[in-house]
């Protein structure tokens, strides 16, 4: 009864904070000037409560899937018993979850729509709307992925199961994120990205520590080291990330203290640093029983009320003004149209996409640790690798972040260049410096009998079904068709290229299926199948020609490719979209014909080197044994000789 009661104590803390910033923000309902649609006090309500159970039920299932995952003590390939106890409950707030994800989704139509909620069940709103904005969309996508948890946790034992499951739960935690930026503050890039870490970030933090608070004990100190690494790594995300997002959000310092939304971003800074300072205290007192729970609950007493203060933080005002546009298309584009390229523009331009940025700095930083690791092990490693790797990286750093990727937005021709060098020129410079196998020499290589370790991770994604299915020949060539065919040629390219998350997933998709190929062509680094190097030379003699039969298709186009977007932001000195989509036809022929015919390249040195190595071996073979096989396979033949001449006879 009394664990009922502060259960409820917590939740109306998060709720009472929750509301009062809501007020004092000016997020909360206020009448609007007549004549404006209004969908009411109550639904107004409901969808900021909604919002608020969804983050708290969100972040309590991804806090259980991950510790009883990562952190909490597991069984071989399974997780624990009392982990498998853990993956029930957080199956069933999943369910709570999901439902409270669609009451936001559909009080968020209903908000857009400016109409009451019981009005869109009666006029067909939901058919017509609920899918179609951006804003209901992601919290319907949210609820599909909890309802997906809340049936599979039933069923999963295996870490790699339960990881998949923690991974879903923080793209349903990421998903409402995604459109919770003003594209038109002009930095929506920083704005998304921030919103994603930071609330990621928090989720772990806080979902973790939720958990791990519910079992840990004194003498689980190797638990206690693996919370503290994660709440480490957390806290140092929330902090970068509330930098960038005040700021993306406003337009001074004066603000933290002149603006409302300044005043309460101050606020919820204050309150984190507390939870810091009490989970150092409670970190120190783990050991002992002394006041580990009276600490405890003043930690989560004040969690409650940061989080309701963060919720809100979400939905109040921002103090930057919008960003002054020229044109319509500019400010669908969050930027200014460009100028006519030249080539310090394209190459030396700057227009930041700080998901992509901060994901190749952190893959090169890990690189950079790995090597140091192997240095410190004095263990050898080629700088060709090295430099191959990083000059990957660059690539990708520039191709998302110079000028190409601003001219790539909106001309075709542009865009096939970083398509191209995306998916087909920087994936070969990162498989041959082979970060797998500098991965699995860089990590320790002793095993737990109760923790699967970081290098025990990487081999079970190795060796898992999933890795097979997806490394398989034709697998790789059809990831490869689809981006090429599947992509363009459907209505699919112009509705990615007109949200900026759908851009972000069509520059992962280019690099993550370069990546695969090269992967498997290349063969430098432990793969789950052994693809004879005469399939590899098939993969990629049918891959160039679906490329080149592609490139044909798209100079021969009767009509501009992605027309409904490129249409839309046509810059001035695009006077001809056909002859636009022409060139870039042309540009992926040249671009994709020259990397492929370089792996044929690679695969074949790599084969016959192949067939030196064994060769010498051999060679060794025989002279430590006098050339035994051979003087047995003579004998063989000599003896079915005899046998032969005996039965003549």
């Amino acid at each position: 009864m009394k664990s009922v009661i502060a259960r409820l104590g917590i939740f109306l803390l998060a709720i009472s904070s929750f509301s009062a910033v809501l007020i004092y923000g000016g997020a909360a309902w206020a009448p609007l000037p007549d004549g404006i649609p209004d969908s009411g006090q109550a639904t107004s309500w409901t969808l900021q409560l909604a919002v608020l159970a969804h983050v708290v039920l969100g972040l309590r299932v991804f806090g259980l899937l991950v510790t009883w995952t990562f952190i909490a003590p597991t069984s071989s390939e399974t997780i624990s018993r009392e982990g498998r106890s853990a993956i029930l409950y957080a199956s069933a707030i999943a369910g709570l979850w999901s439902f409270s994800a669609i009451v936001a989704g559909l009080a968020t139509m209903a908000n857009v729509l400016g109409v009451p909620l019981k009005e869109v069940f009666r006029q067909g709103f939901i058919a017509t709307y609920l899918m179609s904005l951006p804003p209901s969309r992601s919290y319907i996508i949210t609820a599909l992925i909890a309802l997906a948890i809340a049936a599979a946790g039933i069923f999963l034992v295996s870490l790699n199961s339960i990881a998949l499951l923690a991974a879903l739960a923080g793209a349903g935690i990421a998903s409402p994120l995604l459109n919770s930026h003003a594209a038109s503050l002009g930095s929506h890039s920083l704005a998304i990205t921030t919103s994603v870490a930071h609330g990621l970030a928090m989720s772990a933090w806080v979902g973790c520590l939720w958990a791990v608070s519910s079992f840990v004990k004194g003498k689980d100190l190797k638990v206690v080291a693996r919370f503290s690494a994660l709440a480490a790594t957390s806290v140092g995300v929330l902090a970068i990330s509330g930098v960038a997002a005040a700021y993306a959000r406003l337009d001074s310092i004066s603000d933290l203290w002149l603006s409302r939304y300044g005043q309460i971003t101050v606020l919820k800074v204050v309150f984190f640093a507390i939870l810091m300072i009490l989970a150092i205290q409670i970190r120190a007192r783990l050991t002992s029983t002394g006041s580990l729970k009276k600490f405890l609950s003043l930690e989560i007493s004040i969690m409650a009320i940061a989080i309701g203060v963060g919720v809100a933080l979400h939905s109040t005002p921002m103090s930057r003004e919008s960003a002054p546009f020229n044109s319509a298309g500019e400010e669908i584009l969050g930027f200014a149209y460009p100028p006519p390229p030249t080539i310090s523009t394209v190459i030396l331009g700057w227009n930041p996409e700080w998901f992509m940025l901060t994901a190749s700095l952190v893959a090169a930083s890990l690189y950079s640790f790995g090597l140091i690791r192997l240095n410190q092990n004095q263990i050898k490693w080629s700088a060709l690798r090295t430099i191959s790797f990083m000059v990957g990286i660059g690539l990708v750093i520039w191709t998302t972040n110079a000028g190409i990727s601003m001219y790539s937005k909106v001309s075709f021709e542009y865009h096939m260049i970083q398509h191209m060098t995306l998916s087909m020129i920087a994936p070969i410079f990162i498989t041959l410096g082979t970060p797998i196998t500098l991965a699995l020499r860089a990590l320790p290589a002793q095993k737990t009998s109760e923790h699967r370790s970081i290098r025990e991770w990487i081999l079970a994604l190795l060796h898992s079904g999933y890795s097979n299915l997806i490394t398989h020949p034709l697998m790789v060539l059809a990831i490869f068709t689809f981006g090429l065919y599947g992509m363009y040629f459907t209505p699919l390219f112009a509705t990615l290229m007109g949200s900026h998350t759908g851009h972000i997933f069509m520059e992962l998709h280019f690099l993550i299926s370069g990546l695969l190929f090269s992967y498997v062509v290349i063969g430098a680094d432990p793969s789950p199948r052994k693809v004879p190097y005469w399939a590899r030379l098939m993969i990629v003699l049918v891959g160039l020609s679906l490329h080149a039969f592609f490139a044909i298709a798209i100079m021969q186009s009767s009509e501009p490719i992605g027309v409904d977007w490129y249409i839309q932001v046509q810059p001035p000195w695009i006077t001809d979209l056909i002859a636009d989509t022409t060139a870039g036809g042309s540009i992926a022929w040249a671009l994709g014909e020259i990397p492929t015919f370089l792996l044929l390249v690679i695969v074949a040195v790599m084969w016959s080197r192949s067939d030196t190595r064994l060769a010498k071996q051999l060679d060794r073979a025989a002279d430590r044994d006098g050339d035994a096989e051979l003087k047995a396979y003579n004998a063989q033949l000599s003896e079915l000789n005899s046998r032969d001449n005996s039965t003549n006879e």
